[in-house]
This record gives structure tokens, sequence and C-alpha cells, in this order.
């Protein structure tokens, strides 16, 4: 067989070949494996044509087998390449070799657009019992975070988490119960001037069997990943409809819930819960207000303009999340039906007062022309209070007012106070 460092694209090896040869190399040795996936030919296709789609292909599927110092490089779908190197000791530099091959094409001028591509990698360790399938999976997910991240990615013990949680995921189905160990808590909102609750957020924690407390922040992306964040936003709204009449009893007079885009978009049960329980939050004078992350208002623009006023046409009230990370477009924002901004927590971690307090004036001023109050997160310190007073801000949201709640936990407690 022709030696891999020059196999023709016609001999390329396929995704058998890929995973038999992991299979019988891993128990030995550790093994470097780069995965690289063409992410934008649709785009090429629809723009330019199939006939270009099949050159880039062909392109890249030519330069790939022309790689140095690999033990095999494989086609494992017309845009997915595997590569498994001959050396593990130095990821990076392999992960950049396997970069400039877009590189090159691109600068090379031979098409008139740029070809964009997600490279993951992942070593392999003999140690392990780990078989070949768990670690092309662990490769799949490291190219999925090259996809968001837009930079070539070395999976690690967070891949092997995500991997984990990703085979709980994949046991739900609509109408499955919500999993072991999912649950909500509730964090106090309260109001700059004067300390006292104004509402609470519901926050999705997942202690998940076998891996232990996860990051709402990875859930929730995988779950979007694979479809499946409907299925929590419906549980969280549950969770909410549950809870609600022990939030109001303790003076909140509004709640906030995270939700997705794809729920907003098509999820007509979870718009029938939301028609079941506001009729009963607006009797007992409370709100319920619905957060956009900043994925959310990025994505599909003209739906979402849609979902959020048909929830406000039913009485509910819109929050931006995470305001001033950098990740949204102003122009978007003021688009959209506001009643609150969430000014991120990071802008008072600026490296200079002057800087935090400026951008938070920043924030007040935005917040103000788009006709909505402003809630500051992640006030932790008495100096974090006193600035948000100092700008302007109505409400605050941080440990300095307490630790997230479990409604259960806190019956016992309200009942003693009162």
């Amino acid at each position: 067989m022709t030696p891999a460092s020059q196999q023709p694209e016609s001999e390329l090896a396929s995704q058998q070949d890929f995973v038999d040869t992991i299979g019988s190399l891993s128990p030995e040795r550790d093994l470097l494996l780069v995965m690289l996936l063409v992410t934008n030919l649709p785009i090429i296709n629809v723009q330019f044509g199939m006939e270009q789609g099949e050159e880039v292909l062909g392109e890249v599927a030519s330069r790939i087998g022309a790689l140095h110092h690999t033990r095999l490089t494989a086609r494992i779908s017309p845009v997915l390449f595997g590569v498994i190197a001959e050396d593990e000791s130095n990821p990076i530099r392999f992960l950049k070799t396997v970069r400039d091959v877009i590189t090159d094409i691109n600068s090379s001028g031979r098409f008139r657009f740029l070809i964009e591509a997600s490279i993951g990698a992942v070593v392999s360790d003999h140690r392990t019992e780990i078989e070949a399938l768990d670690w092309i999976a662990r490769l799949n997910l490291a190219v999925l975070k090259s996809t968001r991240t837009g930079n070539p990615e070395i999976a690690d013990e967070m891949v092997a988490l995500s991997e984990g949680v990703r085979q709980q995921l994949a046991r739900l189905s609509p109408g499955s119960a919500v999993p072991e160990g999912m649950y909500w808590v509730f964090q106090p909102i309260n109001v700059v001037g004067t300390r006292e609750v104004f509402g609470y957020e519901t926050l999705c924690r997942w202690n998940v069997p076998d891996l232990g407390e996860v990051s709402a922040d990875i859930f929730i992306q995988i779950a979007e990943d694979m479809n499946l964040v409907q299925l929590i936003d419906f549980w969280t709204i549950a969770a909410v409809e549950r809870s609600y009449p022990e939030l109001v009893r303790l003076g909140g007079q509004m709640i906030t819930i995270n939700v997705s885009a794809q729920t907003l978009g098509n999820d007509h049960e979870f718009f029938s819960a939301v028609d079941r329980i506001l009729p009963r939050i607006r009797d007992a004078h409370f709100s319920l207000v619905f957060e956009l992350t900043e994925t959310s208002i990025i994505k599909n623009q003209i739906d979402l303009n849609a979902s959020l006023s048909s929830m406000r046409k039913r009485g509910a009230k819109i929050a931006i999340d995470d305001f001033g990370t950098g990740q949204t477009s102003l122009s978007i924002i003021s688009s959209l039906p506001t009643d609150f901004v969430k000014l991120d927590g990071s802008l008072l971690q600026a490296e200079r007062p002057d800087l935090s307090r400026g951008l938070l004036e920043l924030g007040m001023k935005f917040a103000h022309l788009v006709g909505a109050k402003v809630i500051v997160e992640k006030v932790e310190t008495e100096a974090d209070l006193d600035l948000a007073r100092e700008v302007g801000a109505d409400y605050a949201q941080g440990w300095l007012f307490g630790k997230p709640i479990i409604v259960d936990q806190i019956k016992p407690q309200s009942a003693e106070s009162g």
C-alpha cells in the first residue's frame, strides 16, 4: 500500500479502517487522533454550485492524504477526514499542520471563496480500557467545540465529561420524566436602593449520576446541540408552576426563566404550559419574565421577534441576559421587545474601577433608550452594590444577597419567621 504520507485521494482509508486501526493500536500505545470537518460546504454548494463543492472536497482530500508523519489518513464521510499521527507527543504542532491544509488552500487563490473547517483532536491513553468508538466520540465532541470556537480543539477532561452528559441526554425523548439528579433553584433579585427581594431567577441544576454536579453551561449547550433543550425548558416552566406560590409569599414580584430560541421557535407544548400558568401568576400580582441568552438572540431574529411579541401579548415580560459580554449586536437587541436588561457581572471586574463604572453607565444608557429596567448580575461585595447604586441600576443579583434557594428547603424557615 502507498505510504500514508503519499496517499492519493482515491486511496484514503475508509471509516471502518479508521476505527479498526484505532482499535488495534490504542491498547498498545497512545495515539494522536485528529478529525477535520469542512463546515461550509452547504453554503458553497448553494452559492457557487455543487461542482465547486466537489472540487473543494477533492482538494482537501488530496492535501490530507499528502500529510507527512501519519499512520493513517481516512475519509470518514464526504466532508469529514480522520488522521492518526505517527507521534502523539506534540498535538498542538500537529494540529497546526492540519489547520495549514485549509490555510494553504485559501491563500492559494484557487477558489473565489474561503473554505471553513472545524478541527478536533484527542490523545488516547493505552492504560485505560476505553474502546475505539469511545475515543472517536470524544474526537467528535472536540470537533463540535471547534465549530463553536473557530479554533482547533483538543479533547480534555471537559470533553470526557460532555460525552457522559451526552449519553445521559440520549436516553431522553418527548414525554420523558425529569432525569435523575436534575433540580431547580431560585436566586434572589434585589432592589438596589432597599435590598428588598424583588424577584427570583430560575436556575436549572443537574447532579448527573456517576459524574457529579455539572455546570448548566455544559448540559444546556449539549441539549441544544441534540435538540433536547425544549424538554429542559418545559420542565423548568413546570418547576416554576410548582414553586411560584411560595416565592410570592416570600415577597417576590416576578420570576425569570432562561429559555432557548429552539423552544420559542416551535415548541407548542411549552406555549401551552405558559398559557396555563400565566393567568394564575397574573392573579397573584406576579410577573413571568423570559430571559434570552446571546445565542437565542443571534439565531433566527425574525422568528424570535414574532415569538417574543406573542409572549408579551400573553402577559409575559422579556429580559436580555449577559448584556455587555460582546456577543450580541446592539441593533438586534434594540429591535426586540425588552423589559429588563441584565448587565453581565464581568463589567464589575474590569481592570480599573473607572472602567467598570464607564461600562455600566453605557449599559444603563442603552437600557433607558429601549425603555428597560436594569439588573446588575454577580454582585458579590458591598463595593459591587455601591457601584450598581451609583450608576443608577434598578436591581442587583448575586451572592451578596445569599445563595440560590430551593423552595422545599425554605418553607420551614419561612414558617418560623412568620
